[in-house]
């Protein structure tokens, strides 16, 4: 309890460290994650660091190379369109093809 305010009770205060202490790595996940959360834009392997401000400040090397692959992305070619079921067949003229290829084709029937 405060004895100037005698209503506020410290206790149900979280505890908080000083500015300038180590954070633990179970925090530094934390805040890793949370630097993650909060720019998408970012390659996650190049953030990190031990301490708050090394993980700030690999947030822009990262999104300079997350930049830097998505501009020298090869583009996703086309696939080709290939109809659906067979192609249409052709009118042949019997007159214009060779006797040899006729006699192929009348072979072919039987």
């Amino acid at each position: 309890m405060d004895e100037a305010n005698p209503h506020v009770d410290h206790d149900d205060e979280p505890a908080t460290a000083p500015l300038g202490t180590a954070l633990t790595p179970e925090e530094l996940a934390s805040v890793r994650d949370l630097a993650l959360a909060a720019h998408p834009d970012v390659v996650p392997e190049l953030v990190g660091g031990a301490s708050m401000a090394e993980i700030l400040a690999s947030l822009e090397p990262a999104r300079a190379a997350f930049a830097r692959a998505v501009a020298t992305r090869p583009a996703t070619p086309t696939p080709p369109t290939v109809p659906a079921g067979a192609a249409p067949r052709l009118a042949i003229d019997p007159d214009r093809l060779p006797t040899t290829e006729k006699i192929r084709r009348g072979l072919m029937t039987r």
